[in-house]
């Protein structure tokens, strides 16, 4: 966890959503090709689906572990091949 910043900041929404966004691109063990990523007010929605049930909590992982975010609802589903 990082520290907390100066009394007050709160990273935009915006920049939460391009940060997990690009947190997924550079994750090679991940396929977040169907996956949406949705911020608002420091929440994190994510939808979609994933090949593998082990893809969908990295994932979660990956958002928790970006500075400001506050909550994350996971609806990812596991495709059934």
């Amino acid at each position: 966890r990082y520290p907390p910043g100066p009394k007050g900041y709160q990273r935009s929404d915006e920049r939460l959503r391009e940060d997990i966004s690009e947190r997924l691109m550079e994750a090679r063990y991940v396929d977040s090709s169907d996956v949406t990523v949705a911020v608002s007010g420091a929440k994190v929605v994510l939808e979609g689906t994933v090949p593998e049930r082990r893809m969908k909590h990295a994932i979660e992982d990956l958002a928790d572990a970006c500075p400001g975010v506050q909550d994350i609802e996971n609806g990812i589903r596991v495709r059934r091949e």
